[in-house]
């Protein structure tokens, strides 16, 4: 009876623990050489249906994504980060302001140019905030780590 019991426990908490980790935002990093010194450095969200990730341009109500970069003093981080995706605008009644973000896949594109033309990596966090139509996730950091050479 003991042993029965310890297994229904078992699978309860496995269940409770796995139902609880939505992650509904798949992130990949990747560097795009452009020329000798210049690279793209592409963040890319791949977000599940019905989920929507928000614009960095966001104002007021939700978390905006943001990208930031720890200190290199190899790479200079050139211009603002691109928004490539098809992105959604409407006001939104529960933030009370006009919103944007994007469904689906987007790509956030960063320059970046190497002081002199060897390895090294650069390295950050984005942070977002994803939501649906009947909730919102907390914001989460996730650390990135992207090599050029």
């Amino acid at each position: 009876m003991k042993k029965i019991m310890v297994i229904c426990l078992t699978i309860l908490f496995a269940l409770n623990a796995n139902a609880q980790r939505i992650n509904p935002v798949k992130w990949t990093f990747e560097a795009v050489k452009k020329s000798d010194k210049q690279y793209d450095i592409v963040f890319t969200a791949n977000v599940e249906a019905p989920w929507h990730i928000y614009s960095q341009y966001v104002k007021k109500g939700p978390v905006p994504t943001k990208i930031s970069f720890k200190k290199n003093a190899l790479i200079v981080v050139k211009g603002k980060t691109q928004e490539i995706g098809k992105i959604e605008k409407t006001f939104d009644k529960n933030f009370g302001a006009e919103i944007a973000y994007f469904s689906n896949k987007v790509q956030f594109v960063q320059t970046v140019t190497l002081k002199v033309a060897v390895k090294t990596t650069v390295v950050g966090e984005v942070e977002y905030m994803v939501c649906n139509d009947e909730r919102c996730l907390p914001s989460t950091k996730i650390p990135f780590e992207v090599t050029i050479q």
